[in-house]
C-alpha cells in the first residue's frame, strides 16, 4: 500500500510550517508577533549588556580593593619586621624600614579609602578611617623623629603603639575583609559571565527571529510577485488570444505582421496573408445552436492547425473569420498549396451534437510586396479577394489584384472563370 500524503493532518502540518502561504490577516498577525518578540529579545539583550558592564565595573572595584588590602598587609608586615629587627639588633636600618613602612601604609590606606568612596556602599570604610587616624595621630609623627632619639625612647614608642592596638587589630580585620571582598568579587565575576551568556543568547534569538521575519516576508513577496507576473502573463495572453479557440486574435496577428514587415527587404523576402471565411457556418449555428456553433469553431481551428506549417500564424479575427500569416514563402505557389490544404481539411463533415454538418471556406490571398507593402492594405486586399471567392460560390481561394508595376509570378485569374477553386484545376 502507498502512503497517502494528502491526509488532512499532513495538509495542516504543511500549512503550519509554511506561514508565507497563510491568509493576509493571519500572516500579518504572525509577522507582528515575530516583530514583537524580536524587539523584546533585542531589548533584553541590551539590558543584559548594561548589566554585564555594571558587573564588570564591580569586579574591577573589588579587585582594586583586594589589591589595596594586600598592599596594606604588606606594609604592616614591613612595619613589624622593622620593629622586631630594631629591638633585637638596635641597627638603625631597621628603624628606617619601620618608618618607611608607616609612611607607605598611610599612603596606601588613603588610596584605598578613596576607592571605597568611589564605589559607594562597600563595607570596611570605618576600619580604614580608624586606621588612618591611628597612623596620623600616633604612628606617623613619632616614627619620623625616632632616628634622632635613643633606643630606650624608641622602646617607649613601641609600647605606646602596642597599647593603642591599631596594627594588630587592623591586620586581623583586614584578613577577614580581604576574604569577604575576594568572595564577592568571584560572585560578581560569575554573575557577569551569566549576563554575558544571556546577552549572547538573546542576541542570537533576536537574530534568528529577524531572519525568520525576513525569510517569511521575502518568500511571501516573491510568491506575490510570481502570482502578479502569472496574472499579468495570463491577462496579456487573454488580451491577445481568442478565448474560444485559443488562437491569436486580430491585435496579435497584426502586431506580428507589422513586426515581420519592418524586418523584411522588398524583393528579397516575401510573406502572404490568407483571409479565411467559413461557408454555411451561419446555417449550422442557427440550426444546432450557439453551443454547437462554438464547438464547430474549435473543431475548425484544430483542422486548420493540422493543415498549416509550424512557423505559420493562424488567428481568429472574430465570428467565422480567420487570418493565416505565412511568414516565409519559397515561391508563388506556396500560398495556393496551403489554401488548397485548408479547403481539403474541410471536406469531411463535422459531428456536432450527434448530427453531421458540412462547411466550406472562402479564402483570399495577398502577398507582400506584390499586393501591398502596408499591413492594413495587405489585409484589405486579402479581404477583397476572399469576398470574390465567396461571391464565386465559396469553397475556393482567390488571389488579390497585383499592384501597378512589374508582373508577379502569381497567376492572374481570367475574367468570368473561377480558377481559385482547387477542385477545378487540372
Amino acid at each position: 500500500m502507498t502512503r497517502d500524503d494528502s491526509r488532512p493532518g499532513r495538509m495542516v502540518a504543511r500549512t503550519f510550517l509554511s506561514p508565507w502561504t497563510w491568509s493576509g490577516r493571519k500572516l500579518a498577525f504572525f509577522l507582528f508577533l515575530l516583530t514583537f518578540f524580536t524587539v523584546l529579545s533585542y531589548g533584553g539583550a541590551l539590558l543584559e549588556v548594561f548589566s554585564w558592564l555594571n558587573d564588570e565595573r564591580q569586579v574591577r572595584i573589588f579587585d582594586r580593593v583586594v589589591r589595596g588590602i594586600d598592599r596594606i598587609d604588606s606594609d604592616i608586615g614591613q612595619i613589624r619586621l622593622g620593629r622586631s629587627g630594631y629591638l633585637v639588633s638596635g641597627q638603625r636600618a631597621y628603624l628606617v624600614a619601620y618608618t618607611s613602612g608607616i609612611e607607605t601604609l598611610f599612603r596606601d590606606t588613603e588610596r584605598l579609602r578613596r576607592i571605597l568612596l568611589q564605589s559607594g556602599g562597600v563595607s570596611g570604610e570605618a576600619v580604614f578611617d580608624a586606621l588612618s587616624r591611628h597612623e596620623a595621630a600616633i604612628l606617623l609623627p613619632l616614627a619620623r623623629t625616632l632616628e634622632e632619639r635613643g633606643l630606650m625612647e624608641t622602646r617607649v614608642h613601641f609600647r605606646k603603639t602596642d597599647r593603642a592596638g591599631g596594627l594588630a587589630d587592623s591586620a586581623r580585620y583586614l584578613a577577614d575583609l580581604r576574604t569577604r571582598y575576594h568572595r564577592i568579587g568571584e560572585f560578581e565575576k560569575t554573575r557577569a559571565r551569566l549576563h554575558l551568556l544571556g546577552t549572547s543568547g538573546l542576541f542570537g534569538m533576536s537574530f534568528v527571529l529577524f531572519s525568520v521575519f525576513l525569510g517569511v516576508t521575502a518568500t511571501r513577496i516573491t510568491k506575490d510577485i510570481s502570482s502578479v507576473n502569472r496574472l499579468v502573463s495570463h491577462l496579456y495572453h487573454d488580451a491577445r488570444h481568442d478565448p474560444l479557440t485559443g488562437l491569436p486574435n486580430r491585435a496579435a496577428v497584426l502586431d506580428a505582421l507589422e513586426g515581420f514587415l519592418s524586418g523584411l527587404f522588398s524583393g528579397k523576402e516575401r510573406l502572404a496573408l490568407l483571409y479565411i471565411d467559413l461557408d454555411h457556418f451561419k446555417e449550422v449555428n442557427d440550426r444546432l445552436g450557439h453551443e454547437q456553433g462554438d464547438m464547430a469553431l474549435r473543431l475548425v481551428s484544430e483542422r486548420f492547425l493540422g493543415a498549416i506549417r509550424e512557423d505559420d500564424i493562424l488567428a481568429r479575427l472574430g465570428g467565422d473569420e480567420f487570418l493565416l500569416l505565412l511568414r516565409s514563402i519559397g515561391d508563388g505557389k506556396t500560398p495556393e498549396r496551403i489554401a488548397d490544404r485548408l479547403i481539403r481539411s474541410m471536406a469531411d463533415p463535422f459531428l456536432l451534437g450527434g448530427r453531421q454538418a458540412t462547411m466550406g471556406v472562402s479564402i483570399g490571398i495577398a502577398v507582400f510586396p506584390d499586393h501591398g507593402t502596408d499591413a492594413s492594405y495587405l489585409l484589405k486586399q486579402a479581404d477583397e479577394a476572399m469576398y470574390r471567392s465567396k461571391t464565386a460560390g465559396g469553397n475556393a481561394f482567390h488571389v488579390a489584384d497585383l499592384l501597378p508595376g512589374p508582373s508577379s509570378d502569381l497567376p492572374t485569374p481570367a475574367a468570368g472563370t473561377n480558377p481559385s477553386c482547387p477542385f477545378e484545376k487540372a
